[in-house]
């Protein structure tokens, strides 16, 4: 994930959780997306850290929606992609 991808002016929101949780399909939702290409069980579809950008509100705001793997891939805590998500916050 470039993380050039987000300025100053956005906000940010970081969705974090376990596999299976919805993240990707709050996104998408969030989004206005349809539900296509969001895994529909307990496999794990986000692989890596993945931001999208859509302007929403009254008046609109930049808002950067934050996509993380789950955390429990291995069935507990995963500290690879704890390493990965506290990566991209220091870069971002």
């Amino acid at each position: 994930m470039d993380t050039n991808q987000i300025t100053r002016d956005d906000e940010i929101i970081i969705v974090i959780g376990p596999t299976g949780a919805g993240k990707s399909t709050f996104i998408n939702h969030a989004l206005g997306g349809d539900g296509r290409g969001i895994g529909h069980d307990l496999f794990p579809c986000t692989q890596e850290i993945i931001v999208q950008k859509k302007r929403l509100g009254n008046p609109p705001r930049s808002i950067a929606f934050v996509d993380t793997p789950g955390l429990d891939k291995t069935g507990s805590i995963d500290w690879s992609v704890v390493k990965q998500i506290s990566d991209f916050l220091e870069r971002s």
